[in-house]
């Protein structure tokens, strides 16, 4: 059964996703970016538990918002990545800089931390 709609995202976040990405706080893509600085940082089985008790359907999307169907242990885990993401985005104006910030705090990916930089 999914639970009630409780907020897994701080509203700063919800906010300032839009500001960074140019879209309407609604936009699809947007919901791709939660993906990519949120939800991929669950574990395997939590995306095997997901993928159950939410598939996706036919169209690409779920019958449900995934943090309505997400564990408690699995909100609170991922909960201070959140807030870590949340402080990076404050500070990044695109979401391409938002990347690059994310894969310097988490050492992922180094060498793209100089992408785009005129370095001689």
């Amino acid at each position: 059964m999914p639970r009630p709609r409780a907020r897994l995202f701080e509203t700063e976040f919800e906010e300032n996703l839009p500001r960074i990405s140019k879209l309407h706080k609604k936009h699809i893509q947007n919901g791709l970016y939660y993906w990519k600085f949120v939800y991929n940082w669950m574990i395997p089985e939590e995306k095997a538990k997901l993928d159950i008790v939410n598939a996706i359907l036919p169209n690409g999307r779920r019958k449900y918002k995934i943090h309505q169907m997400l564990s408690k242990e699995t909100k609170e885990r991922l909960s201070p990545h959140v807030i870590s993401v949340l402080v990076l985005m404050k500070s990044a104006n695109s979401v391409a800089e938002l990347r690059r910030l994310v894969q310097w705090q988490y050492g992922i990916d180094q060498p793209n931390l100089f992408d785009g930089w005129n370095v001689e």
